[in-house]
């Protein structure tokens, strides 16, 4: 394993306007999971495609963009979330004034894609008729797992996915998640802001916004902030339900009180 850095990581241009990171995936030695970072500039669009053999989570970053869902328009923003199980259509279209980001998880290394047509659309006008594949921000109650971090789960089984579980952990300074490892599954860990160190396999790395690293089944791993400021975290699983072995493991960095 290696951190893959931001100035590192490959970048496409899937469609007009739409720059693509590759964050993690085959390429970069992941074997359960593919992660994207995509900037959709103002009037740019991912068009409307299904994903056959997996599913996959779009995490809004930054910006504000039209989803449509299953043939359902729906307005989301930063710190919102769309599923698309498989075989279900998706697409998004920045109608905002400035760039928008997504961060996309699959729990599947080489997704199949394929172009749709939408059909009539609909708008989600109420709680009533809320589209049963966005999570929105405001909804999620967030939780602290441990001294000096929130959490938010976005997604995950309670909220319909098949096999992805998909966080979003908030460091105030001095605080480490608690070192572990997992039997059978890998994780990707994206800071998308501020620093962090990850520890992997009893090392330490400073880790930056969008810098990634994917911790393989029986390695053990943490992230902490031993900075003066805020870091946000991603943590990424290609399961429902992780299983964790917690280990002993105390850092050579020094954090903050």
């Amino acid at each position: 394993m290696s951190i893959l850095r931001l100035a590192e990581q490959k970048i496409t241009e899937p469609y007009p306007g739409v720059r693509q990171r590759t964050a993690a995936g085959a390429e970069t030695g992941a074997t359960q999971l593919r992660v994207f970072d995509a900037v959709i500039q103002p009037g740019a669009a991912v068009p409307y495609h299904a994903h056959s053999n997996t599913e996959a989570t779009y995490f809004v970053v930054e910006g504000d963009l039209a989803a449509v869902v299953d043939d359902r328009r729906v307005d989301v923003r930063a710190g919102d979330l769309v599923l698309a199980p498989p075989g279900v259509g998706h697409g998004f279209t920045n109608n905002g004034n400035g760039e928008a980001r997504i961060v996309t998880m699959f729990p599947h290394t080489d997704p199949a894609v394929t172009q749709l047509e939408p059909a009539g659309q609909t708008t989600d006008s109420g709680e009533s008729d809320q589209s049963p594949y966005v999570v929105f921000r405001d909804d999620v109650e967030p939780w602290t797992p441990w001294e000096r971090c929130t959490r938010y789960d976005m997604m995950n089984h309670e909220r319909g996915a098949l096999s992805t579980s998909f966080s979003e952990l908030v460091f105030q300074p001095g605080s480490m998640a608690p070192p572990h490892y997992h039997p059978e599954t890998e994780e990707a860990m994206y800071c998308i802001a501020g620093s962090l160190v990850a520890m992997y396999g009893g090392d330490e790395f400073p880790f930056g916004p969008g810098d990634m690293f994917v911790a393989e089944p029986g390695v053990r791993h943490t992230v902490f902030n031993a900075s003066e400021e805020v870091a946000v975290l991603l943590p990424l699983h290609p399961t429902v339900v992780p299983v964790r072995e917690l280990v002993d493991w105390t850092p050579k960095t020094p954090l903050h009180a």
